[in-house]
């Protein structure tokens, strides 16, 4: 299972970074990191298992040993009993966390966040939430304005690639271990964006590369795998799109990343 960790840092500020659960119970997980971590950081986990993830935000905790794993690192992380939280709103995907398309039109985010704003409102008695209102606000604020929302998709596409990219200098070393990572990741990026954009669910390899970090001749073996095991197809545009067998091993392997509106459960009409 994977999840996502934000680690919170001495500035405070919170840190993305990816985990692999190796093994958990109602008080914590075990998880495999490529950083290392330190016992007594404060850490939030995203797409934790249900049996451990039952309040309304990321269920917090903190690093209790971290020990190196060859050129990973093992962690324990403690809960803490009922304290669930979530990362400040800057640090929030307002596309994600509004469950839009980036190149959703003004009318949509607006009706979007009119939908929202009633269900999370304060003085909303069965599904008021003070901190999800607060957010939802701040990001209807960005993503309505022209001149905020064109500076903020220009940040949004760097740390994007940032947090996509499946080698860096350091740890790239080919072998089947970074070869399973790679299709995890296609996977979770033609999952999003079927799932985002389902008239116009395709990928180009161009895409692939760039958000990955790796190089397209890189990727010929791993798009062939995919496709001979009838978990993407290349469309007549030639493109890559997931079928609903890869939709449904994306979500076996836990390949799927949760987006940062995960607390949020919006209706098919607003999808």
């Amino acid at each position: 299972m994977e999840v996502q960790l934000w680690l919170q840092l001495p500035n405070g500020k919170w840190q993305k970074l990816p985990a692999r659960v190796e093994n958990f119970s109602q008080n914590g997980l075990g998880v495999l990191v490529p950083v290392e971590l330190q016992a007594g950081q404060t850490v939030l986990v995203e797409g934790a298992p249900a049996s451990v993830a039952s309040g309304p935000g990321r269920p917090q905790g903190v690093i209790a040993w971290a020990s190196q794993a060859g050129k990973f690192y093992r962690a324990g992380i403690s809960f803490l009993a009922n304290s669930f939280e979530n990362p400040a709103a800057e640090e929030l995907d307002y596309y994600e966390f509004l469950q839009i398309h980036p190149k959703a039109e003004p009318d949509t985010v607006h009706r979007v966040y009119r939908i929202l704003a009633q269900r999370y409102h304060p003085d909303n008695q069965d599904t008021g939430n003070d901190q999800l209102f607060k957010a939802l606000v701040t990001a209807y604020r960005i993503l309505a304005d022209p001149v905020q929302r064109a500076a903020y998709d220009v940040e949004r596409a760097r740390v994007q690639k940032r947090q996509w990219r499946v080698f860096n200098a350091e740890s790239a070393s080919g072998g089947m271990e970074t070869e399973r990572d790679q299709r995890q990741a296609v996977l979770s990026m033609l999952y999003l964006k079927r799932m985002r954009d389902a008239s116009s669910p395709g990928v180009q390899v161009q895409e692939f590369e760039e958000l990955l970090g790796v190089p397209r001749e890189h990727l010929d073996f791993t798009l062939w795998y995919l496709r001979e095991q009838g978990y993407i197809v290349r469309t007549d545009n030639g493109r890559f799109a997931i079928t609903v067998k890869g939709v449904d091993r994306a979500e076996e392997i836990g390949a799927t990343p949760k987006p940062a509106s995960s607390l949020l459960r919006l209706e098919s009409a607003v999808r």
